[in-house]
């Protein structure tokens, strides 16, 4: 339930950021295709952010703090480096079907995670680790 909390909260956010952009366009009497790629630039910008550049810098998403989740590496539970971070907000988007679906029949075992990374608990992080992630 923690996935979807997280990616309904982070898309609420994307989506409230491409909202704002076609407000703000619409009422700048920009043409149509113009309002398109403000809007579409806002959304995946702010999506763009917040996967990618502040998953790097803190660990997680938005959406991922506000369920106390963390996204680490497989292999040495550290953060993710950036390119790994890019190809995982990519496929992301054709996974996302995926990953609902799976929490909303409760599958025994959650959808693994591409790109070599995983969704943890900051609980059970911590209890592993004893800090937070560097």
């Amino acid at each position: 339930m923690r996935r979807l909390g997280a990616i309904f909260l982070d898309g609420l956010l994307a989506l409230t950021a491409a909202y704002i952009a076609l407000r703000s366009a619409g009422h700048a009497g920009l043409p149509a295709l113009q309002i398109f790629y403000a809007v579409a630039g806002a959304g995946f910008g702010l999506s763009f952010l917040n996967h990618v550049l502040l998953t790097r810098i803190a660990g997680a998403s938005l959406g991922k703090f506000a369920v106390r989740t963390r996204v680490i590496r497989e292999t040495d539970a550290t953060r993710p480096r950036l390119p790994r971070l890019f190809r995982r907000w990519v496929g992301g988007y054709f996974f996302l079907v995926i990953w609902i679906i799976a929490a909303c029949f409760d599958l025994e075992d959650d959808p693994e995670d591409f790109c070599g990374l995983r969704l943890v608990s900051y609980r059970d992080l911590r209890a592993v680790t004893g800090a937070p992630l560097r």
